[in-house]
């Protein structure tokens, strides 16, 4: 598949681009300009204003499909820390749609969180309560506008929301999960290849499904 990869130099988007062009996708891995991004050999490289629709129109023209591990970035996790570019996900989403609807793409894989949405509930009331005390606070407001409005849109998306994130190999047990006990963690290694797997799906099994490798409860069959 012609896959581009957009937040190529974060932690999900480097194991996506590794991942992909294993897989042996054609792979173009998409990052801010400012981004430091070292890829695979194989993989087309582009650095530019990810809130840019001209930019964008330019990464995705004549692809199969999108993966997304854009985000924003926070300094720090303490209540008083604020993302460095808070209405960077409203922009980048907003010109994303656009971008892919002019180009006629429509397959998108995107990330978000556990706890976003109507996943709200189904995460432990610890965590809830961790997120309303800490910068957290600023980040799931606007992955929750970011699910709306990708949802609202004419695209054909998933988007994963995965539980704590952690830099451990991956252990390829990734489930999807209807609720939270205890601590949830999945590598990021792990959302990566979740990622690839589903955008290979003929259709999305689901369009929000929470992702988890531990503390997953009343979890599907596993695929």
């Amino acid at each position: 598949m012609k896959l581009v990869i957009l937040g190529a130099s974060g932690g999900c988007g480097r194991h996506l681009v590794e991942q992909a062009v294993g897989r042996r996708h054609e792979v173009t891995a998409v990052a801010r300009a400012s981004s430091s991004l070292d890829v695979p050999t194989g993989a087309r490289t582009l650095r530019g204003d990810l809130t840019s629709v001209a930019f964008l129109r330019d990464a995705v023209r004549g692809q199969d499909a999108v993966l997304s591990a854009l985000g924003l970035r926070l300094p720090g996790i303490a209540p008083w820390q604020r993302p460095v570019d808070p209405d960077f996900l409203d922009r980048s989403t907003a010109a994303l749609v656009e971008a892919m609807g002019a180009e006629g793409i429509r397959r998108l894989v995107a990330i978000s969180a556990g706890g976003v949405g109507d996943s709200h509930d189904a995460v432990p009331a610890a965590f809830r309560a961790f997120i309303a005390v800490s910068a957290l606070r600023s980040v799931y407001p606007a992955l929750g506008r970011m699910e709306r409005a990708l949802l609202a849109s004419a695209l054909d998306v998933c988007i994963c929301r995965p539980t704590g994130l952690t830099d451990e190999p991956a252990t390829g047990r990734a489930v999807v999960a209807r609720a939270i006990v205890g601590r949830g963690a999945i590598p990021r290694a792990d959302v990566a290849a979740w990622m690839l797997d589903e955008v290979a799906r003929p259709a999305f099994a689901a369009k929000t499904p929470m992702i988890t490798v531990t503390g997953a409860a009343g979890a599907p069959p596993r695929r």
